[in-house]
């Protein structure tokens, strides 16, 4: 056989023995299986309700969702128009900025012209008609000067009527732009509405989600609560239906019986080094040849008489309340370190061989340490 020498922590070694402890604790009172089963009925019952509640809250979401799209989209047509619109205000500026450089022009020219026409009608024979006695000629120069003043009266008022028409469609412009401003700032403030609605929304799909999942586990929570119940009330059984183990006789140097051995008595002033003679049921006696192959002779005994303490030969044997499972009743996080190094890192703790086989291992590391070798199972007081 191969020996193993490894140094343990004394804190892992006493961790070791408490989880051996803690697997023939007694257990706290069971629940009950009926109640179980009713507890998982109101638990499924409120799943199923919070999954209802956030479907609800998704679908109003959604609707909220397609009232914000809308929104949007109109308040992008509304923009579109505004560009629109103010692009035509940029053209009418220009026209109306021209018109007054033009206007400006036509004064200006309507001025020089009345000069003009002052000083040529002075200069002018016209003028000696102007200043003559004759009534006649006087109307003449007078009906000369008022055609050249008609005219530019006549250009300057199709200029102001122009411009006039201008301002009025600016002005009307204007109306409209305010007009699209009120009208956009309804719509800003119904789109913040709506995002705030929408956020509102998303926030209680949010809590319902979170109710679900609550419920979820709720729920796994009261499966759990029943399939433990239904283990209990099954292991229960089972201890009822465990036929009942004999007390193995403490060794020594008095007369010890058994069913299967002769009495014998030492000679006096000597002690015996023998291990008794045990006597097993046979579904611990089975495993004999198995546990043979993994445990010194000398301690085949002894291991049997530990098996039958701990699973009493079932290699099923599970207890639900601290998780110890196998032959030699190992919990969960003991197997997970002394498995692999038994050389079955792979191995279900149910499997026989890879049970035995981890409890050779354990006990001989503890000889190995100059500890007892059988410390990490509270059983071994039933070899005292």
């Amino acid at each position: 056989m191969i020996v193993l020498r490894f140094r343990i922590a004394p804190t892992i070694t006493a961790a070791l023995v408490v989880m051996a402890i803690a697997a023939t604790t007694a257990p706290v009172s069971a629940q009950d299986a009926d109640d179980a089963e009713r507890q998982l009925d109101a638990a499924t019952q409120a799943a199923e309700k919070a999954s209802g509640l956030v479907d609800d809250a998704v679908a109003d979401r959604d609707e909220i969702e397609a009232r914000l799209a809308d929104s949007i989209a109109h308040a992008s047509d509304l923009a579109a128009s505004l560009s629109e619109v103010g692009t035509s205000l940029d053209t009418l500026a220009t026209q109306v900025t021209h018109a007054d450089t033009e206007l400006a022009d036509i004064a200006h020219e309507l001025e020089r012209r009345a000069v003009q026409t002052y000083m040529d009608v002075l200069g002018s024979a016209t003028l000696t008609v102007v200043a003559s006695d004759s009534v006649e000629e006087a109307m003449v120069a007078s009906n000369a000067v008022s055609q050249v003043v008609n005219r530019g009266r006549a250009d300057s008022d199709e200029l102001f009527v122009k411009r006039r028409s201008l301002e009025q469609l600016q002005q009307l412009y204007l109306e409209k732009e305010s007009e699209y401003t009120t009208l956009k700032a309804e719509m800003d403030a119904e789109v913040a509405e709506l995002v705030a609605l929408y956020e509102q929304a998303d926030a209680q799909v949010a809590q319902a989600v979170r109710k679900q999942q609550q419920a979820d586990a709720d729920y796994r929570a009261a499966l759990t609560a029943v399939d433990m119940a239904r283990i209990r009330e099954s292991e229960r059984k089972r201890q009822e239906d465990r036929p009942p183990t004999t007390t193995a006789p403490a060794p020594g140097p008095t007369t010890t019986t058994t069913p299967s051995a002769p009495t014998t008595n030492p000679p006096a002033g000597t002690t015996t080094t023998q291990p008794p003679n045990w006597s097993f049921p046979p579904q611990v006696e089975r495993w004999r040849g198995l546990v043979s192959q993994f445990f010194p002779s000398n301690r085949v005994d002894e291991a049997l008489a530990i098996l039958r303490c701990e699973s009493n030969g079932d290699p099923n044997a599970y207890n639900p309340y601290s998780g110890a499972s196998g032959l030699f009743q190992f919990l969960p996080s003991t197997w997970a370190t002394t498995a692999p190094k038994a050389g079955y890192p792979e191995a279900s703790p149910f499997d026989a061989e890879a049970n035995v086989a981890s409890a050779a291992w354990l006990a001989n590391r503890y000889e190995e340490l100059g500890q007892y070798y059988w410390r990490a199972w509270s059983c071994r007081r039933v070899l005292n």
